[in-house]
């Protein structure tokens, strides 16, 4: 069986508009898993380049484009669902953390690294490039000396 497709590719406020000999349809930019479902048809279906594809549906690379079609020959929906991004855990900066960072610059002669490691003892498992950016931050990284 043989189709033959003839469609027209716009995008309009955001969403990709397919339009055929009859009727459209319009995939959602914030549909994920749809929408990448339709870019590999549309890939797999058309004689546009993987570029093209990709700048249609708001991709950079070609890699994106790769990812997304062996996700969908695999079936794996998973890998197709929009991803939390950012910090995947607490920070570890606290006011608690801060008030004892100053408070050992204040009253001993450590360095940030002896800062560091008096702290890791304590139970406060902190970096020695945190401990100066806090320093910084408060202006006190530097003692000085009269």
């Amino acid at each position: 069986m043989k189709i033959s497709l003839d469609l027209d590719i716009q995008t309009k406020d955001g969403a990709l508009v397919l339009t055929g000999a009859e009727q459209s349809l319009i995939i959602p930019h914030d549909h994920a898993v749809s929408k990448k479902i339709h870019m590999v048809t549309l890939a797999e279906l058309s004689n546009l380049t993987i570029e093209e594809i990709c700048s249609l549906f708001g991709y950079k690379t070609r890699k994106s484009y790769y990812d997304i079609r062996r996700a969908v020959f695999q079936n794996n929906i998973e890998a197709l669902m929009l991803k939390k991004t950012g910090p995947k855990r607490p920070p570890k900066r606290s006011p608690e953390l801060e008030r004892r960072i100053i408070q050992l610059r204040l009253t001993t002669d450590k360095n940030m690294y002896e800062i560091a490691q008096a702290l890791n003892r304590e139970d406060f498992p902190v970096s020695p490039r945190l401990v100066g950016q806090i320093l910084s931050d408060y202006g006190i990284s530097k003692k000085k000396f009269l």
